[in-house]
């Protein structure tokens, strides 16, 4: 439709009126064709202030009025305008404004009138037509569109009604040739770009839509052309760029228009394009929640848009958020299982561990066979020791990873404290992994692998956990120790500054700290790729606060995985994994998607230069008997497994003077801890629980201990760490898995491999034979202890740092050659004397 030509009629006024009427009109004409509605209808209302009866300014207070969006108050403007002067102009801009409110019969008597007065009116028919079409007169309306390309062959607007008509009755081609027209008359004619755009899109040719799209949607003001022009985008495979067209028609489109789009699967689906856009590479996620939140306006129950929201708030760790509005979509949709899901997940993270069991429970009633559900009930019940139905779920799991074409994510890092079977972990980790990154969607770089010609090899060390961590504490020497000659180190910390001395000592003793927190996945990659780093180390993996992302880029030619997460990474994102012949013994090369770095002794690394906690603890102080025999653990609560806390059952029972000796959990873990234990027959004062202290308070406790007895099959790492420096011997039992092999790899690179078992009986009969032969036991602490003086084997940082660098030689040389990936084993150098 069309409105009127903005022209003032005849003036009427008196010869000495009209200079001052006129040339206000002229100023407010002049702001009105710029779009500035708002000082243009300033200028009107002074000039009707003067001339109260000026029929231009009325009509033109009415037009502006309805540019502005309301209807009403122009209708009445423009009447006072008609009352005044019944010109064809007024009538055909209320026939425009009859025809927005949808009164088309008082619309079509505008119109003739408009026609009556002047009968070559090209814009009265134009708007005639359209008020025929949308009445399906489509006789009329073809008749009527004639007449305006008769009398204005050269209007674009013309043709482009006569087009609409087509359109409107799925004449397409006949349609495209009208809109054709439209644009050799005028190549930036936006609404016959758009029609062409519908017309493709409705088709589903998103190609051609784009094509038309992109133009018709350079006008701010048309809301449905940003909208498709987002969907063309996210067709063509364009995410990031669909965001700000899908944001703009979401933030100005009226709830009725909104409604109208969302209704429909697709528009649906383009949203969530849209908002995984903004929350994948970017991490935009506040602005996704806005877009959810915009989009329940329209479709308050909206069982997938409450979902969504649910996540998102997740995801920028407003959990109580989050949590509320999960509670809303399951009001209103209790059997959508994806979103009790995310509940239980939330109320995880929250530290409700009851309440999220609870969610998890009555997913798996509404959907047996719903596996995340089933993988993080799992996981949570480990976290509060109740292992009711442990045995069973775990089956249950393991038939349904087992089965092909399952599409069903779960947390690998979960399964791993479950299960001991390195190959099928490694199957299932792929599938998952595959998923993931499948739905993320990142492309590497253009240049990934380029090759680096820097004199020396550039080391990038990527973490999310530069703060007070295990992976902070342990790392805190290894980065001063690099060769500068060789090599030149960049640590890149997107995780917070918490202020703690280990992220400070990290700091300086690297030469490029870069600090990334709160930069996109795209932003950190890009940075790396920037610095020309030789090899990307992710120290963080697949754990709580993350990115592993940014390894999807290929910003390194080689790319690492150490230390924070122990086990394949299931993906291409990984050219190595830092392990030793312990940790992956010859022959299971088959078990990680990775090359695997072998280094001589362990993987591990170790601060030797930490201080010496000046104070004393004494077991008065932790509950502790002089004349026991404290078996302890300090594992996080996860890692103790029903199998794992029988055999702690069966050496309590077995030594008498024996207590055990652990680290306080979550709400609900020692209640359970001590209701199994009662139900062992076991006296409660034999179980110690302590809350958890600062480090150095925890390391000067740990020394009280006469043996630490680890878990399976999530072994000890840091944990073992501390244990063995503060000389405590530590029982380790191993399986197949990596991560079952982390405390065996430490003990053998300190020279006790007889406290390794490999069964559950054999963990046994050692802890109660070392525990009845105290000489003995006092022999291997004396070993450690010595090991430990004499910093040899697991103690030497600065050896094994030469070790680590060896090998990053080797990995440079081969990428620098352009060679690929390879199993590397690190010779063992000699003693330095």
């Amino acid at each position: 439709m069309t409105t009127s030509s903005i022209a003032p009629a005849p003036a009427t006024f008196e010869e000495n009126a009209k200079a001052d009427a006129s040339a206000l009109l002229e100023q407010g004409l002049a702001l009105h064709r710029q779009g500035r509605l708002a000082e243009a209808l300033q200028i009107y209302q002074a000039l009707l202030s003067r001339f109260p009866g000026h029929a231009d300014a009325l009509h033109l207070t009415g037009e502006a009025l309805y540019r502005q969006g309301r209807p009403r108050l122009a209708l009445n403007h423009v009447n006072q305008a008609i009352a005044q002067s019944p010109h064809h102009f007024y009538f055909n801009t209320r026939a425009t404004i009859f025809m927005h409110l949808n009164l088309l019969a008082e619309a079509q008597q505008d119109l003739r009138r408009a026609i009556k007065a002047f009968a070559n009116y090209p814009e009265a028919y134009i708007n005639l037509s359209a008020v025929y079409r949308q009445q399906k007169k489509f006789r009329q309306a073809r008749e009527a569109a004639a007449d305006a390309t008769r009398l204005a062959p050269q209007a674009p607007a013309a043709w482009n009604n006569a087009g609409a008509i087509d359109m409107e009755q799925n004449r397409f081609d006949e349609a495209v040739l009208h809109f054709q027209q439209a644009l050799k008359l005028d190549a930036n004619y936006t609404a016959a770009h758009k029609n062409i755009g519908k017309i493709r899109a409705h088709q589903k040719d998103w190609t051609g839509a784009l094509a038309s799209l992109e133009p018709a949607a350079a006008d701010p003001r048309d809301l449905e052309a940003s909208y498709l022009l987002s969907r063309a985008l996210l067709s063509a495979g364009r995410p990031a760029d669909a965001i700000a067209p899908m944001q703009h028609a979401m933030r100005n489109w009226p709830a009725e228009e909104r409604h109208k789009a969302l209704s429909d699967t697709e528009g649906v689906a383009a949203l969530y394009g849209v908002c995984g856009a903004l929350e994948g590479v970017s991490m935009r996620f506040a602005e996704s929640a806005e877009l959810y939140k915009i989009a329940l306006d329209s479709l308050p129950e909206h069982e997938l848009l409450l979902n969504n929201l649910g996540t998102v708030n997740f995801r920028l760790g407003h959990f109580d958020t989050a949590i509320e509005v999960l509670k809303k979509a399951l009001e209103v949709h209790p059997k959508q299982v994806l979103a009790r899901c995310n509940l239980g997940v939330t109320y995880v993270m929250a530290g409700q561990s009851e309440a999220a069991i609870a969610q998890f429970e009555q997913c798996l009633r509404d959907d047996p066979n719903f596996m995340p559900a089933m993988v993080w009930m799992l996981g949570e019940k480990a976290h509060i020791a109740d292992w009711r139905g442990v045995p069973e779920l775990r089956e249950k799991i393991a038939t349904l990873l087992d089965t092909p074409g399952n599409d069903q994510t779960v947390s690998s890092f979960i399964l791993m404290s479950n299960y001991d079977d390195a190959r099928r972990l490694m199957a299932w980790t792929q599938r998952s992994a595959a998923l993931a990154d499948r739905n993320v969607g990142i492309q590497p770089f253009a240049d990934a692998g380029a090759l680096r010609t820097s004199p020396r090899i550039r080391v990038g060390y990527y973490s999310f956990d530069f703060r007070n961590h295990p992976v902070a504490h342990l790392t805190a020497e290894l980065f001063a120790r690099h060769d500068r000659k060789d090599f030149e180190v960049f640590a890149y910390s997107y995780g917070p500054d918490d202020g703690h001395p280990a992220r400070a000592r990290i700091a300086s003793s690297v030469e490029h700290f870069v600090d990334m927190q709160g930069q996109s996945i795209q932003q950190m990659a890009e940075r790396i790729r920037e610095d020309e780093v030789d090899i990307l180390i992710d120290l963080s993996g697949d754990t709580r606060g993350a990115k592993p992302q940014v390894m999807a880029y290929h910003a390194a030619p080689a790319q690492l995985m150490w230390l924070g997460y122990m086990g394949t990474s299931g993906t291409p994102n990984y050219d190595y994994l830092v392990s030793d012949n312990f940790l992956s013994p010859p022959g299971t090369e088959d078990c990680y998607s990775e090359k695997l770095l072998r280094l001589p002794e362990t993987f591990q690394v170790i601060d030797s230069q930490r201080p010496t906690n000046p104070q004393k603890a004494t077991r008065a102080d932790h509950g502790l008997t002089e004349d026991a025999f404290v078996l302890c653990n300090f594992s996080q609560s996860f890692k103790i497994q029903p199998e794992t806390f029988a055999a702690w059952v069966r050496i309590v029972r077995r030594i008498p003077n024996a207590v055990l000796w652990l680290a306080q959990g979550p709400n609900g873990f020692e209640t359970n801890l001590r209701a199994q234990w009662e139900a062992a027959g076991l006296p409660a004062e034999r179980l110690i629980v302590s809350p958890r202290m600062p480090i150095d308070r925890h390391l000067a406790r740990i020394g009280l201990a006469d043996l630490f007895i680890d878990t399976f099959p999530y072994s000890s790492g840091a944990t073992a760490n501390d244990v063995l420096w503060a000389g405590v011997p530590l029982l380790a039992l191993t399986g197949t898995t990596m991560v079952s092999r982390m405390a065996g790899s430490l003990l053998g690179a300190i020279g006790l491999p007889e406290l390794v078992a490999t069964t559950h009986d054999e963990y046994v009969e050692k802890a109660v034979h070392y525990a009845t032969h105290r000489d003995k036991l006092a022999v291997l602490r004396g070993r450690l202890a010595e090991a430990k003086d004499a910093r040899r084997g697991y103690f030497d940082t600065p050896r094994f740092v030469r070790h680590l660098e060896d090998g990053f030689r080797q990995i440079a040389a081969r990428s620098r050659e352009g060679l690929p990936p390879t199993h590397i084993g690190v010779t063992l150098r000699p003693l330095e004397k």
